[in-house]
This record gives structure tokens, C-alpha cells and sequence, in this order.
């Protein structure tokens, strides 16, 4: 022990002789243990750290799909025909429990308000385990048909709203304008499906709540508890069975397309709930893999190119009787040490970066309440240090001991039969620098493709122009007839095309990034579709006149809906593109008339064809469109989304869509009003987050890399002094001396260079599934990856390059 100690101490005071290695080291091990640190952190609070709720490995999502056909928007569901059989006879779990996170106009205090909340079935209490902090859970008896309507509320509302007063529960509030009675109240810190839900309510629509109504179908976010021995697999064989089971009714294959037979699929609920992020993630954990092992042989070069002038020091301490094991052990000891405090500050660096993470992230980046410091976090940051320690002082520490003590006495330096020169030395040194320069091209190429898929993203033709319009989703009162739905919505539009600010505006039942999906079923006929028959499952978009000029639609053929059309007996439609690639013969489309259509009755006349519209994002593909507008018979129904084009900012006239809304209707509410622009850029957050994070480990990667080649650059210019002063006293030019120094360090770039762009034609195949409209074998991306490596290894390799040639012969020789 004493003597590990006095090997502390001397490690100490050697640090502070050298400052400028130490400090170096320390920036180098910092960074890397920190980057992992905040990585690690991140990646197991999202991925592995458990739910907050008891046994929650054994939580379950499931849902159906049709193998080949296109998954329904938004969380993957199960229909309400699987859900009655299979809740009737499962084997494999303890029940099922349909949910829906939803948004509900709430009146207090004679205001009306929108509140974030969740229909969810009775036994889905119980399947998370969850306990009443006051009164009671609502049963499924509260689910018959025509019950009383009965409401639980989260502890922060509770607290917020009513003061946490025992007397609330029994009390009344109004939900969608019919009077709640609250029955309880959920325990501090139970929060399902997600962060934001304040309320919850029983289902009360007959196609769920009562299996005798079989009205229709009904697909929603499903949720179940592994009995225990259960396997997933047993899980997907049992519900696919039921599935299969029962008549599927037809308007099954118009929400969930044409494919195969129906499969039941099942996911944990954490794993359902990051399935989006968990590549990206993945990712980024490999980037901070490579990044640590870049640190890690930066600092293994410094402690090579360090022992260079430490080579008397050895030698003497080599002569007055140290044997080998005790200088490796020191300077083991010393790669500990510097180990220990880069890992101290990379921990508060990983630290600083967990709390900026919240800022950083996108906003619906799942978990990330669940992203924090703890042991499991501390003792990642241990082991990083730890490796660290051995990756950078093992090697150094095995060359450093190797001593002929003669042959150091009689050289006088002890240069000679040093451990820290020689051919096989320098071979070591080249090979670390090979490493780092490959693993740099590695993440640059990594980085490059992200942000080059980023790049196509962005330049997406999404058709409509996001620019100075302003969107705001609008509540009418519930329980509002249809007449005077339409008038409010009527008044307002009016209100909000008398401000001069507003160029156009309109309204619809859908708009980008809506979250409802409304789907359409109808037969054309064979003088429409081509010779024969055509089954169209299309998106119907009901809209008032406005609301095409108002995102800029772009009119292909014919014209857009006016007021004029609602008056006509025939209803007048619009279609897109994809809906005349995929069901209309050759020829013109305006003009064509067919019976039934949208709404099965009458007349249908297309008077416009227009660009496909990239509903669900950039990434998203074009579906089949109908746009229709609203009418006494077939209205907006549910939330309208209302659309304004502006001639400024549009942020400008949120003030007056909210107060127009409430002269029109004071018990309508407003919801998520904000520039559309905005919304665009929110929606490409993720790839935008992963190009940002690999793009910063890339270019800390390549900064480390360049340091390490100047360092040891400069350390072999030191050593080669006297030889290169006799090559200009011989007659060298100095161009040939800063050619010859610049060749050798580009010459070790390239061989690094080689072998990462050679794994990475391997490694980036694992990213596929994050790129878009690129390959892993893009050649703009790995161009540019290895143009910007070899750019920076020139610089860095320039000035030991200028500064070998600056030697005086006669100085060098004389000394």
C-alpha cells in the first residue's frame, strides 16, 4: 500500500512538471468518458430502464396488420372484434384494455379549455397495477351502455385545480358538455399512456363498451399483462387464432388495406413505445463507442510520444535498481491516475449534458423523464474509466519497462534501448494513429449520410407551401347541431378574412400533421376505372371553399371547389394524383362523372385533379385523396382544422383566431395554434437530433484524430532534429523537407482512411432503416467524409511539416 501511494504521489508531481500533457490528456479522456456517459444515460432511461409501474417487463401492446398492406396511421391497434373474443377466452394474458389518449374540451370557471387526458378501459387499472389515492377507479360496470358518466383525475390536476380538497371527489365538472362525476383519484406519479394525461373516462361508444352492438368496427391502442410463463410468441399465436376466428367484416380491409390474412402481433409496452427511436439510439450508442476508442488512442500516443523525454528518468531509475514490474507498475499507475481524474470530470461533463438533454431532444422523443443520473449511470462512467485506464497505459506501460540497462548507460540518454524508441515504437505509434484516423473516417461517413438523408428529407416536394400559414385546430361545443356547427364555423372564417393580415383562409377535417385519418371506401365504375371495376380506399378530406387556396394546393387539371359546388345536386370533388395513378384510365380526369362514390349516393362529379399531399410528413408516402367540401348532409365533423395564409408572420394572428373563435362560441375551444413552418420543421426533429449528435461525435472524433497526428508529428520532428539538419546541410531543399515530413503523416491518414471507408461499407448497411431517399453506399456522403479527413490531416501534419524545415543545420548539428 505504501508504495502505491508513493507511485500516487509521484504520479502527481509529474503531472504538475508536465502540465501541458496533462491537461491534454485529461481534455482527450474527459470528453470520451463524458460523451459516454450522457450517451449511455440516454440510451438506458429510453430503452432499459423500467416502466414506472410494478411488473412492468410483463406489460404488452398488441395489435393486428395484413402482411403487405399499409399499417393505419398512428399507434399500430387492435380492432373491437379481437378484442370481445379474445378477452373471452385468453390463456396467455391477464386481460386486455383498449385505450386512447385524446384531447378534451373541459369548462372551468365558465371558461372552455382544452385538457390532455385518456379514454381507457376499466381493466386497464389493473393491469397496471394502479392504486385510488382518493375514492375509487371507475369498474365495468361503469361501462354499460347509457352509463353515468364518471371521471378520474390525475394527482396534479387534483392539486392544481382543486386544492387537493377531499370534498372534490363526488363533485361534478363538465367534459364535452356533459356533466362528469368524479369518482377518484390516481396516485402521485401514475401517468398513463403518457406524461401529459390529467383525466380519464370510460369508453362510452356501443361498438366497444357492449359486444351485442356490433355497429361497426373499431381500431384503438391495446394493452395487456402477460400472465406469468406467457411468451410473446404464445401471445401472437393465440390472438392471431381468435382474429382469424371471426368474420372480418368489410370495412376491416378499407382501414387496414389489402394484404394477407389478419396476424396479431405483440411488443412490450416499452419496446412499443421506443420502437421509433431504438435505431437511432443504437446508433448513436456505436458513434460514442468509436469515440472513446479514438480517446483512448489519443491518449495512448501521448503517454508513447511522452515517454520519448522520459527516457532519462527511466534509465536512472532503471541503474539505481527499480526492475522492470516496478516502472511498469508506475506508469500503469500514472494511466490510472489521469484515468481516475478525466473520469471525475467526464462524469460532471456527462452530468451537464444529461440535463441539456430534455433541450436538446425533440420534443416527442419518448422517455425522457426517464433520463437521469444515478448508480447505474455512475458506474457505467467507473467502467468507462477503467477501460480507458487499461486501453491508453496498457501498451506505454509494457514499452516503458522494457530496458537494457547497459546499453541505456552507455548511450548517456538512455534513448537507445529504450522501450519508447526504436523501429517497433514507432510502429506502435503509426498503428495507434491508423486506428484513430479510421475510426474518424468511420463516424464522419456515418455522420455524412445522416445529414445528407437529413438533406433529402428537407427537399421533399410535400404539396403545399408551409410558409406564412398559420394552422389551429378548433372545438366546437359538444352536442352543437349540425346547422349551427357549421354558422360558428362560418363566423369565425368570416371574422378572420377581415383581418388584412389574412390573405386566404379555410378549413378542414384534416390538415398536415393531423392526428385523425379519415378513410373512404367506394366502387368506380368500369367507365371510370379503366374497363373494369376499381375498389378505391382513399383519404377524404371534407373542406370548406378556401382551404385548398389556403395551403397552396397545386391545381393539375380543371379547377378548385368553390361555394357554388355545395349548392349543385352532384357532389364535386377533387382527387390527387395517386388516386388517378392508381384508379383512373388515361385521358381527362376533370369533367368525369360516376354514381355513388364518397358518400354511396347520388352523383359524384371530379371537377380537379391536384398534387399529392405528404399528409403524415415528408417521410410518409402519397395515398389516394378525396377532397369534398362541407355540407348540411355531410359535415366536418369532430376537431376542424383551420388554415389561414398570411401576408406576414403568421405567429401574428393566433390572438385573433382564439378571440374569434370565442366571440363565435364561448364554450368552443382552441387548441395547438402555431405556424405551419413550424410544424414541418418539428416533424423532421429525429433525423434532424441524430445527423446534430453524430455530426458532433464525428467532429469531436476528427478533432482528436488531428491532435494525435500533430502531437506525434511533433514529437518525431523532435527526435529527427539532427538528422534533418543533416539533410539540409547536405543540400536538401526546405520543400523537400516539408514534403517528406507531410508525406509521412498523410501516408498514415490514408491507411487509416482505407480501412474505415472499407468498414464502413459493411458497418452502414445497419443504417438503412435511417436513411432516406440515400443508400449506405451514397457516394456524395463518403466523398465528402473522406475529402474533410484528408483536409484536416494536411493541416494538422503542415506545421511540424514548416517546422522541420526551419532547422539550422549548425545549430542541430552542434547540439
Amino acid at each position: 500500500m505504501s508504495s502505491l501511494i508513493a507511485d500516487i504521489k509521484y504520479t502527481l508531481t509529474t503531472m504538475r512538471r508536465d502540465r501541458g500533457f496533462a491537461a491534454a490528456a485529461l481534455v482527450t479522456l474527459a470528453l470520451g468518458i463524458g460523451a459516454t456517459t450522457a450517451v449511455f444515460s440516454f440510451v438506458y432511461g429510453v430503452l432499459f430502464r423500467p416502466l414506472p409501474y410494478p411488473e412492468s417487463e410483463r406489460l404488452v401492446r398488441v395489435y393486428e396488420e395484413h402482411p403487405g398492406a399499409p399499417r393505419p396511421p398512428g399507434e399500430p391497434p387492435l380492432t373491437n372484434t379481437t378484442m370481445y373474443a379474445w378477452r373471452a377466452r385468453t390463456q396467455t394474458v391477464e386481460g386486455l384494455a383498449a385505450y386512447y389518449a385524446r384531447e378534451y374540451t373541459v369548462s372551468l370557471d365558465g371558461q372552455a379549455m382544452r385538457l390532455h387526458g385518456a379514454e381507457m378501459s376499466a381493466v386497464g387499472f389493473a393491469l397496471l397495477r394502479a392504486r385510488p389515492a382518493a375514492g375509487r377507479f371507475y369498474s365495468p360496470a361503469d361501462e354499460a351502455p347509457r352509463p353515468g358518466r364518471v371521471v378520474v383525475l390525475s394527482d396534479r390536476f387534483w392539486r392544481d385545480r382543486f386544492s387537493r380538497r377531499p370534498d372534490a371527489i363526488g363533485g361534478a365538472m363538465t367534459i364535452e358538455g356533459q356533466t362528469y362525476e368524479i369518482i377518484g383519484v390516481a396516485e402521485a406519479g401514475f401517468r398513463f399512456p403518457d406524461l401529459d394525461t390529467q383525466i380519464w373516462t370510460p369508453y362510452d361508444h356501443p361498438t366497444l363498451t357492449n359486444p351485442a352492438v356490433q355497429g361497426g368496427i373499431w381500431l384503438g391502442p391495446t394493452l395487456a399483462r402477460l400472465k406469468p410463463g406467457a411468451t410473446l410468441a404464445q401471445v401472437e399465436a393465440e390472438g392471431t387464432a381468435v382474429a382469424r376466428s371471426m368474420p372480418r367484416p368489410a370495412v376491416a380491409n378499407m382501414l387496414f388495406g389489402y394484404g394477407g390474412p389478419v396476424q396479431v402481433r405483440a411488443d412490450t409496452l416499452v419496446g412499443q413505445m421506443t420502437a421509433a427511436v431504438r435505431p437511432v439510439l443504437v446508433v448513436l450508442a456505436a458513434g460514442v463507442v468509436l469515440v472513446l476508442l479514438v480517446a483512448c488512442a489519443n491518449v495512448a500516443s501521448l503517454f508513447l510520444s511522452r515517454g520519448v523525454a522520459r527516457q532519462r528518468e527511466l534509465a536512472v531509475r532503471a541503474a539505481i535498481g527499480a526492475s522492470r514490474g516496478r516502472l511498469g507498475r508506475q506508469l500503469i499507475t500514472e494511466s490510472f491516475v489521469l484515468s481516475s481524474a478525466g473520469g471525475a470530470l467526464g462524469l460532471f461533463l456527462g452530468w451537464a449534458l444529461i440535463r441539456l438533454a430534455p433541450l436538446a431532444a425533440p420534443q416527442d422523443f419518448p422517455r425522457l423523464d426517464a433520463i437521469r443520473v444515478d448508480l447505474t449511470v455512475v458506474a457505467c462512467a467507473a467502467f468507462a474509466t477503467v477501460l480507458t485506464a487499461i486501453l491508453s497505459g496498457a501498451m506505454p506501460a509494457l514499452r516503458g519497462a522494457r530496458f537494457d540497462l547497459a546499453r541505456s548507460l552507455h548511450s548517456g540518454d538512455g534513448a537507445t534501448a529504450s522501450g519508447f524508441r526504436g523501429r517497433r515504437a514507432r510502429r506502435l505509434r503509426d498503428g495507434l494513429l491508423v486506428v484513430e484516423s479510421a475510426l474518424a473516417a468511420l463516424l464522419l461517413i456515418g455522420a455524412a449520410l445522416l445529414g445528407r438523408s437529413f438533406a433529402q428529407l428537407m427537399a421533399v416536394d410535400a404539396g403545399y407551401d408551409p410558409h406564412n400559414v398559420l394552422v389551429a385546430r378548433v372545438y366546437p361545443a359538444a352536442g352543437t347541431p349540425v346547422e349551427r356547427r357549421r354558422q360558428f364555423l362560418s363566423t369565425v372564417l368570416d371574422r378572420i378574412r377581415t383581418d388584412p393580415r389574412a390573405a386566404v383562409a379555410g378549413a378542414g377535417n384534416m390538415m398536415p400533421f393531423s392526428d385523425s385519418t379519415w378513410i373512404t371506401g367506394f366502387t368506380l365504375p368500369p367507365s371510370v376505372g379503366g374497363g373494369k371495376p376499381a375498389d378505391v380506399r382513399a383519404v377524404l378530406y371534407v373542406v370548406t371553399p378556401g382551404y385548398a387556396e389556403a395551403l397552396a394546393l397545386r391545381l393539375r387539371e380543371g379547377r378548385l371547389l368553390t361555394a357554388s359546388d355545395a349548392a349543385t345536386g352532384a357532389v364535386r370533388v377533387l382527387v390527387n394524383r395517386e388516386f388517378v395513378h392508381q384508379y383512373i384510365a388515361e385521358g381527362r380526369v376533370a369533367g368525369r362523372t360516376f354514381e355513388g362514390g364518397p358518400y354511396k349516393t347520388g352523383s359524384t362529379e371530379i371537377v380537379g385533379v391536384v398534387d399529392d399531399v405528404l399528409k403524415d410528413g415528408n417521410d410518409s408516402r402519397a395515398l389516394p385523396a378525396v377532397y369534398a367540401l362541407d355540407t348540411a348532409a355531410h359535415p366536418i365533423q369532430d376537431e376542424v382544422d383551420v388554415i389561414v395564409r398570411t401576408s406576414g408572420d403568421p405567429a401574428g394572428l393566433v390572438a385573433l383566431v382564439r378571440q374569434s373563435v370565442r366571440d363565435a362560441d364561448a364554450n368552443a375551444a382552441v387548441g395547438d395554434a402555431m405556424p405551419l413552418a413550424r410544424r414541418v420543421s418539428t416533424s423532421v426533429d429525429r433525423p434532424r437530433f441524430a445527423a446534430m449528435v453524430a455530426s458532433l461525435f464525428a467532429m469531436l472524433a476528427l478533432a482528436l484524430a488531428s491532435a494525435g497526428l500533430y502531437s506525434v508529428l511533433s514529437y518525431t520532428v523532435t527526435l529527427r532534429r539532427r538528422e534533418l539538419g543533416v539533410r539540409v546541410a547536405l543540400g536538401a531543399k526546405r520543400a523537400d523537407v516539408v514534403r517528406m515530413v507531410m508525406r509521412e503523416g498523410l501516408a498514415l491518414t490514408i491507411a487509416g482512411l482505407a480501412a474505415g471507408v472499407v468498414a464502413a461499407f459493411g458497418l452502414t448497411r445497419l443504417m438503412t432503416g435511417l436513411l432516406f431517399g440515400i443508400t449506405p453506399l451514397d457516394l456524395a456522403a463518403h466523398a465528402g467524409a473522406v475529402a474533410m479527413l484528408m483536409t484536416v490531416a494536411a493541416g494538422a501534419c503542415l506545421r511540424p511539416a514548416l517546422r522541420a524545415a526551419a532547422t539550422d543545420p549548425a545549430v542541430a548539428l552542434r547540439d
